[in-house]
């Protein structure tokens, strides 16, 4: 039996001095029939309770230092005491001390928050203490709760009336308040999670969240994340851990978690406790951010969205609470459509206008490195979309990672050898969302400039913070923390209520001592609900090691300037500008090494402009550095960089640079206004081959607010800029009709046509692509963009018939009519199913426990939910 002493509280120097009376205050963790008693030189005092659950007393010091705590019953009789003795010393008597306190290690700081994080009244959890929480409900409210999670398989959101007692180690706050299920999986636990509603603030809070993490062996899973996503400066909820208690029902360890409301939004991301906040979305499964098209109804019907926050001053919105989420839906699909395709800085800074991205891309890298499959990008649902109204900007806030660090579990929805692809590190998504759809992440990551920024941020990720020796120290100080609460929890799931339903694990000490290291929780049906197939450590260790071996196999784009003042590399703002020529008697370039380019500047540097040859450059070669307000122009037909006499110069050294030229009329120009540039000349040999053309070109704007995604791509550096050999350029496909089906030369990087997760769905006729179309012929401007013939995820069976299907089917598929079976309705989501949605459409078809539908013995097997489809 543990017990945790909170404060010893002394009233006046005297009785320091004097030092002959001893206090006590300790936090009982039994309910309410029983009391605590003090065991000092083998005699029993009663301890004294005016504000459960803190028992006081306080006696003469006497020979012994030592002492323990006991339980009493009603009648007096010792039930129970602590296993160990407790030493009384002089430092007792002159601080509050909490016995066994530990101090929580913080993990290393990769990147500075992007937001205010905070205000004096509103701070985060004290994380090294464990707080302690007794609701006193009306019970027949309460019961109401714990009986009924669901109501005719919907959330059961009413609630119970409560005095609550909220002590921490220097404090005990007394309030009123509301209680109220939250969640939607964690209701199926008998562990249920809850909030509460106070009537007055408690450490600047009147929205706590207790969350049960029943599924989770450690206890820590959603703890280590958030502390990830705040290493990274991304703005999340703060968690600390209490023992909760309700009316006679002891509950055991949960995490206490902020409520991601107005008051969080505006203490956290503003900085102000009476900020002005603007409208925001709870989202849920299915939340693909897609516009729908005007009005709420669209919105409101797929169930994926929950409206949260309301501006009422928002004069744009007008009195409608939707329309934050259809502005910035129409907003991304219009940012789509005009710069898919567009490779400039141009694109970036357009999106950057109205959507916070950086924030975004630091979210994805921690999604990637914990596996996070209930969250943002792979299952679309548990973030916030929050319209900022101080920055004009839309920007998502990720809540609830309970979800992380346990791989795919065996899942479809993930790639079957996810842990052994280096690329799993950026595509391990790809097939995990509903109907694969992948159209927010995809349309973001068409842009080398993006893709490129995730790619840093990732290895900064990997080398600084995902590594077991700077995450285990925080794993150890909470293991510590919380080891003998995990022992006393474990024992309590048996004692709870037996009426209350819902899954049970038997987690034992053992289980939480493994997992938190390196071993795995094997199933145990008889036993427990859940398992988990990786320790935590050995999960960082794997994917840590998996994604440091992505990000020495990316090529970087960084671009680089010579600042006139210090002569140092410094970040600048930079462009693609394509510049596309007609092709003909196309043949493959040569393989050339590629070496460093040396760049030298002094002073003003001239632009030199060539007459009679234009110069398509290979994009991985670094880009021309440009310093000059009002350059010089000096004109040529040698295409060599040529100055003015006694004019300073940018010298550029060039060995064995591979280029494709032709001979033209017409020179490049920079189409930028008002800014010089320089265009980089090669003396080259010229091959029978032109393409469309990407130069990079670099100018001299001032960089901008650090948060911009494009101020942060640039990078400080040497004078040498080292480029990675290229390995795959050289090869160019030859533009005929036949290249529509792509001949496989190796069956084994073929995909299996029968896994429907494989392959795509043939109700658009954009997946029949015409033999015509030059689109299909990639053009070799950059190194993603050429690939070998035999790139494994493009090549598909041309004999295959389930890969072309007829376009004429789409006339065939028919909205499915929504019946009731059993009072249950058939859900109006394809593909989903459970209390939130209905029954599965197809009568075949089995609910998984995740609410999903399907066939396999994922869905069909334990923990299928048979109120809503077929089961095995």
């Amino acid at each position: 039996m543990k017990f945790q002493t909170i404060s010893l509280t002394l009233t006046n120097l005297s009785l320091l001095v004097k030092a002959v009376t001893w206090k006590f205050h300790v936090v009982s963790i039994m309910e309410p029939s029983y009391r605590i008693g003090l065991k000092y030189e083998n005699k029993i005092v009663n301890m004294q309770s005016q504000t459960f659950p803190v028992f006081t007393t306080s006696i003469d010091s006497g020979s012994s230092k030592t002492y323990k705590y006991v339980v009493l019953d009603n009648n007096g009789r010792v039930v129970s005491e602590e296993g160990f003795e407790r030493n009384y010393t002089d430092e007792v008597a002159t601080i509050n001390e909490v016995y066994n306190s530990v101090e929580i290690k913080s993990l290393p700081q990769v990147y500075k928050s992007l937001f205010k994080n905070g205000t004096n009244n509103y701070k985060d959890y004290e994380d090294n203490q464990i707080y302690t929480v007794y609701a006193k409900c009306d019970e027949n409210a309460y019961q109401y709760l714990k009986y009924n999670p669901f109501i005719n398989h919907l959330k059961n959101d009413s609630e119970a009336d409560c005095n609550v007692t909220f002590v921490t180690k220097t404090n005990i706050y007394q309030r009123t308040g509301k209680l109220q299920l939250i969640g939607f999986d964690s209701r199926r636990y008998k562990k249920l999670s809850w909030k509460i509603k106070l009537d007055k603030k408690v450490l600047g809070r009147k929205t706590i969240k207790f969350r049960g993490g029943a599924n989770d062996p450690t206890l820590m899973r959603d703890k280590i994340s958030t502390e990830l996503y705040k290493a990274v400066g991304v703005p999340t909820y703060s968690s600390a851990y209490a023992r909760v208690m309700i009316n006679n029902d002891i509950y055991g360890l949960y995490s206490i978690v902020d409520s991601v409301n107005g008051k969080w939004i505006a203490s956290i991301v503003h900085g102000d406790d009476d900020a002005h906040t603007g409208t925001s979305y709870k989202t849920y499964a299915g939340a693909s951010l897609k516009y729908l098209g005007e009005g709420q109804k669209s919105y409101v019907g797929i169930g994926s969205y929950e409206l949260d926050e309301v501006d009422p001053t928002d004069k744009e919105a007008n009195g409608d609470d939707w329309y934050r989420l259809v502005h910035f839906t129409k907003l991304f699909q219009d940012w789509n459509t005009t710069f898919g395709n567009d490779q400039s800085f141009a694109a970036v800074e357009a999106l950057e206008k109205f959507f916070n991205l950086e924030s975004l891309l630091r979210q994805m890298v921690i999604e990637s490195l914990t596996f996070a499959y209930d969250n943002f990008w792979a299952n679309s649902g548990n973030f916030a979309l929050y319209y900022n109204p101080e920055q004009n900007k839309y920007q998502i806030i990720p809540y609830d990672f309970d979800g992380t660090f346990y791989g795919s579990m065996g899942s479809e929805r993930f790639k079957k050898y996810y842990n052994e692809d280096i690329n799993n590190c950026i595509n391990w998504a790809d097939v995990s969302r509903k109907d694969k759809d992948t159209y927010f992440i995809s349309s973001l990551f068409k842009h080398d400039l993006i893709k490129n920024r995730y790619n840093e941020i990732m290895k900064e990720t990997v080398n600084k913070l995902f590594n077991v020796d700077s995450i285990s120290p925080l794993i150890d100080s909470l293991s510590t923390l919380i080891e003998e609460d995990v022992e006393w929890n474990s024992g309590l799931i048996d004692k709870l209520d037996s009426s209350i339903t819902g899954y049970v694990n038997h987690f034992t000490l053992e289980n939480f001592k493994g997992n938190t290291n390196f071993k795995m929780v094997d199933y145990n049906p008889k036993l427990n609900y859940n398992d988990a197939n990786f320790g935590i450590k050995k999960w960082i260790q794997l994917r840590g090691n998996q994604c440091k071996k992505y990000v020495k196999n990316v090529t970087f784009m960084t671009t680089k300037q010579v600042d006139p003042t210090s002569n140092k590399l410094v970040a600048t703002k930079s462009e693609y500008i394509p510049v596309v020529t007609k092709s003909k008697n196309i043949s493959s370039v040569n393989k050339t090494n590629i070496t460093p380019i040396v760049i030298k500047t002094t002073e003003t540097p001239v632009v030199n402009k060539t007459t009679n040859s234009s110069v398509a450059v290979k994009t991985n070669i670094s880009p021309v550095i440009v310093r000059s307000s009002n350059p010089k122009i000096v004109k040529t037909n040698n295409p060599k960089v040529t100055v003015k006499k006694n004019s300073p110069q940018i010298i550029f050294k060039t060995i064995n640079t591979p280029v494709v030229t032709k001979i033209t009329n017409k020179s490049i120009i920079s189409k930028s206004v008002n800014e010089a540039k320089i265009i980089k000349t090669i003396n080259t040999s010229i091959l029978n081959r032109t393409t469309t053309i990407r130069v990079p070109i670099v100018s001299i704007n001032k960089a901008k607010s650090t948060t911009s995604v494009i101020n942060r791509i640039k990078k400080h550096a040497t004078t040498t800029y080292q480029i990675k050999k290229s390995t795959n350029t050289s090869q160019v496909r030859k533009p005929t009709t036949t290249n529509q089906i792509r001949k496989p030369t190796t069956t084994s990087q073929v995909r299996k046509p029968t896994t429907t997760s494989q392959v795509r769905k043939s109700t658009t006729t954009n997946q029949i692509r015409k033999p015509t179309t030059t689109s299909q012929v990639r053009k070799p401007t950059t190194t993603n963009q050429v690939r070998k013939p035999t790139t494994t995820n493009q090549i598909r069976k041309p004999t295959t018939t389930n890969q072309v299907r007829k376009p004429t089917t789409i006339n065939q598929v028919k909205k499915p009519t929504i019946k009731a079976i059993n009072n249950i309705k058939i859900s109006n989501v394809a593909g989903r199913c459970g209390p939130k949605y209905g029954r599965c459409q197809k009568s075949t078809e089995c609910c998984s426990k995740f609410g999903y539908c399907g066939k396999t013995n994922e869905f069909c097997k334990f923990g299928c939910l048979k109120a809503f489809g077929a089961c095995l």
